[in-house]
Parts: structure tokens; sequence; C-alpha cells
């Protein structure tokens, strides 16, 4: 039978009840909602053969980048072919059953393509937009994910069931393309539209931290935390956010408690927690803070993952998790790693372009071969944002970068970004800091503010 979902578009189904769950499943996953999964359950257990369900399970397993993960996407796939075979599909979830191929075989641009083909039939499909979405965030593709999401909100209006939750995306693309005051003024806005919309305050928050305003964003997040209540460990991220404020306003010790209550308080092995733990640790310890024994459990995670070659930006903070914890020998097999990937796949070719050098830079730069790492990670700034991310998480690079022309005592380079850094930003303490240590010689700083590794630690 056929049936139409929140959003107007027709479903394969069996029965009634599967829509109600699919569109239980698409608003838990625009909310970042720890219901996403069994909402998800909930629809394949009332139609097991449901196109869209299984073509939602393969995305879903997909955006985790997790090796063992793909064969779960490629089963996933496989129940949606068999079921457009079985009983047919509409040429909208054929269109996605094409998509989930293309993103299985590696192919993230081209998954991408074909989800703007249906946004273009469809732009009130707003699973489309969000995979779209997640998919460029993922290749740090900003300019696409604002073309994406400016090009269906000129089409929907505002009666759309997840306006609020569209105008989040258009709030961090907008941010992320530099036009901060439009993204804060949206990002408001969609949380008034939909207040469970955690990506929409956390463009807010990312808004504060590139424009320097770290006292008005710890207060923002204080004030909305209850917008991260039904959220799975996206929260994690959004409590990041707040540690990040606080280190920028000298409360380390606000900063570390923020850690070990919130973003570690659960051990999960999922790539964007560690890269939340790990970054926070990197730059508590280039601001002096000494971690402990923090660094151990990460390491052992990315121990596992050494061979992984799913994603570079998560490979990148398993590496310093590694080198925070001072295990060297297995740091150098995963950077062995980075040019084990196909290099017919969008990783691949991103691995090749920025990934080997920017992990060989920082593995320098733990090593102390400050003037090695600040050159590598000079190489490649251009173009680190192919990893993907947001600028805020990509930043842990810009700051092991500048710490490492201070202790080169490459002082021109180094005043030059800091300068820089400091006019993109009303404020940032730490360029500021290091622009008033940078003396007649730069080489008092490398002796206080070396990482402390594991021979070192209490």
């Amino acid at each position: 039978m056929f049936a139409f979902d929140q959003t107007g578009q027709t479903m394969t189904v069996s029965c009634p009840a599967a829509v109600d769950h699919w569109d239980a499943t698409v608003e838990h996953f625009l909310s970042h909602g720890r219901e996403t999964p069994n909402a998800l359950g909930a629809l394949l257990a009332a139609d097991p053969e449901c196109l869209m369900g299984w073509c939602g399970k393969g995305f879903f397993s997909l955006l985790l980048a997790r090796v063992e993960l793909r064969g779960a996407a490629r089963s996933a796939l496989a129940r949606a072919q068999g079921s457009q075979r079985a009983r047919g599909a509409t040429a909208r979830e054929g269109r996605y059953v094409d998509a989930l191929q293309q993103a299985c075989d590696g192919q993230w641009v081209a998954a991408i393509t074909i989800l703007e083909a249906i946004l273009d039939d469809i732009p009130t499909d707003s699973f489309a937009a969000k995979l779209s979405h997640a998919l460029r965030f993922m290749l740090g593709d900003a300019r696409g994910m604002r073309q994406s999401v400016e090009r269906v909100l000129d089409k929907v209006g505002l009666d759309h069931p997840h306006i609020g939750y569209l105008l989040g995306c258009r709030a961090f693309a907008l941010e992320e393309t530099g036009a901060f005051e439009d993204a804060e003024s949206i990002g408001r806005r969609a949380l008034d539209r939909a207040p469970r919309d955690a990506w929409g305050l956390h463009a807010v928050s990312h808004v504060h931290e590139m424009t320097g305003r770290a006292r008005e964003g710890a207060d923002f997040l204080e004030a909305n935390s209850n917008a991260v209540d039904h959220c799975n460990n996206f929260a994690f991220h959004v409590f990041w956010h707040l540690a990040l404020f606080r280190l920028e306003l000298c409360d380390r010790a606000g900063a570390l408690a923020l850690y070990d209550t919130r973003i570690r308080a659960e051990k999960t092995d999922d790539f964007r927690d560690i890269a939340n733990a790990a970054s926070l640790l990197a730059r508590l310890e280039i601001d002096g803070v000494i971690v402990g024994s923090r660094w151990d459990e990460l390491a052992d995670i990315a121990e596992r993952r050494v061979k992984d070659r799913t994603l570079v930006f998560a490979d990148l903070h398993y590496l310093i998790a590694l080198l925070g914890a001072g295990r060297r020998d297995c740091a150098d097999q995963l950077v062995a790693a980075f040019t084990g990937r196909d290099p017919a796949s969008d990783q691949g070719r991103v691995a090749q372009s920025v990934g080997v050098a920017a992990a060989n830079a920082i593995e320098a730069f733990y090593h102390g071969r400050f003037a090695e790492a600040a050159s590598g990670l000079l190489e490649v700034r251009p173009n680190l944002f192919q990893v993907g991310g947001s600028h805020a998480q990509r930043d842990v690079f810009e700051q092991i970068l500048l710490e490492a022309m201070v202790r080169a005592d490459m002082r021109s380079e180094a005043q030059l970004l800091m300068r820089e850094r400091l006019a993109r930003r009303s404020h940032n303490r730490f360029a500021s800091e290091r622009l008033s240590r940078l003396g007649p010689r730069a080489g008092g700083l490398r002796a206080t503010h070396l990482p402390v590794h594991a021979a070192e630690k209490d």
C-alpha cells in the first residue's frame, strides 16, 4: 500500500503504523534524539520490508564512520533492494536506494548528488535535506551545506512541519561560511520554532566561539541546556562547547570538570565523542594543564581503531589520543595506515591530499620536532577543511600549529597568524597570551608548555 508521511511524501508500506514510526524516526534524527534507533526499530518491526526504513538504517550506520558497521550498511542496502524488487518503489524511494549504494561504495559526493536530485523535485523532503547536510559536514563542504539548505528554504513554507530544524541547518551553514550575524539570528529563530533543535542551539554556540564571545556563549548554553535533554551523544558535544568557553575564560578547572562529568562521563567509543575528548585534552595540555591519566582510556579505544580507515577526521583525533598517552608504536601504525585507504574513495582522496601530511605534522609536534610540525601544518592549512568537521573542531589543529611555531621560534610567522586570529574574533585569549609571551626570544615557552606524556603523568 501507499501512504503519506508527515511531509507529504508517498511511502511504500504494509500498514499505516509504519508511516507513524517513520515520522517519529525522521523527527528524532533531525533533533539528534536518543530515541532515533528505537523509532526505527519500531518501524521495521511493524513493516520488516519497509524500503525507507532500511535506507535509514543504512545511512545511520555509515554516519557512525566505523569499519565494522560497513557490513550493517550493506546489509541494509540489500534489504532495501530486495523490497524494491518484491513490492516496487516510488521514484523517490528508488533514488534513496541509489544514494545508499553510492555511500556504501565510499562515494559520498555521488550520494549527495542523488539526494540533491530528490530535493530538486521534492524540496519538502527534510530527511534528504538533513542527510545531504550531514554528509557535506563530514566532507567539510560548508558552501555546499549552505547552498543546499537555502535552496530548500526558498521553496518550502513556514508551515513545513520541520521548519525549525531546517532553519537550524541554515544557521550552522551560515556560521561555517562566515555569516555570523545572520547565523545567530536564524539559530535563535530555529530554537523558537523547534525547541528540540539541538543543531540550531549548537549553531549559535559556534557563532559565540568564532566571534570571541565566550562569556555570552557559556551563559547561552547554560540557559538553554534543556534543548539537549532529549539528545543522544550529541549532548556531549554541546557540553564540549561549554568547556571551550570555560577554557577561554581561564576556568581550566571548570573545563576539566565538564570533561569528567559531561563529555566523558560515559566512556563511549563513538568517533565524535573521542574527537570531543581528545581535542579538549590537547587544548588543556597546550594551555599548561596536567590532565593526568585521562588520555589512557581514549588511547585504548584509538588502538582498536588503528586500521579502521573510515574517516580521516576521526583518525586524526585517534592519533592525538595515542600521542597524548605516549603510545608511539601505535601512533606510528596509525600514521602508516593513512596511506592504506582506497584511493578511488572520497576519504582516500582526502587522506592523500591532506590527511597524510597532517598526521605526520601532528606526530612531529608530539615528538618535539616543532619546526617540522609547523611546516607540515602550514602546508595543508588552506585545505584542511577537507577532513570535515567544523571550524571550531578543526581549531585544535590550528592551536597545535601556532604552538609549534612559537616553540620553533618562528616569531614573525606566529605573530602574523595570531594577529589574523585576533582580527577574526573580538577576543581570543589563546592568541593574546602567546603574542604577549613573544619577547626577544620565544624559547621560554618551550620548557613550560610541552605536552605531558605518559611517562611524566601522575
